[in-house]
């Protein structure tokens, strides 16, 4: 029995460190996509996003992964406005996430516009990739 015992006792190993929890990546993930539109880097946005992203304008218009990249080309860099978020709910299913945010955006004029983003991301081999990203005005206060 003392044998167990000591067997036993030398198999506890310290305590395991937690992974990331996936809904703290989802939100990195947006994190870092939105680093890289703020500064015009392709590499690093098109390192966010799946090879079949699609995005949906606040206008509706549809834009393939390609067309995203080249919009945030380089040389077609400008001053991007401030912008916040808050009211993110993040969802994870298994190897596919959702995730909701309320981005407010200050205008040059001072005029704050409100805007709410929906996400759906995929997980592969190497790692999250954001598929799309939908974008709907909210109207301003009457």
């Amino acid at each position: 029995m003392g044998g167990m015992i000591a067997a036993a006792a030398m198999s506890v190993t310290a305590p395991a460190v937690a992974a990331p929890q996936p809904s703290a990546a989802i939100a990195a993930l947006v994190d870092r996509f939105d680093a890289a539109r703020a500064a015009f880097d392709p590499d690093a946005l098109a390192a966010t996003l799946a090879d079949d992203y699609v995005e949906i304008s606040p206008v509706g218009t549809v834009d393939s992964r390609a067309e995203v990249l080249g919009f945030y080309a380089p040389e077609k860099r400008h001053p991007a406005p401030p912008m916040r978020h808050d009211e993110r709910v993040v969802r994870v299913n298994g190897n596919t996430a959702s995730m909701t945010e309320r981005k407010a955006i200050t205008l040059p004029n001072g005029t704050v516009r409100a805007i709410r983003v929906g996400y759906v991301a995929r997980r592969t081999g190497n790692g999250w990739r954001l598929v799309s990203a939908q974008y709907t005005p909210i109207p301003p206060a009457r």
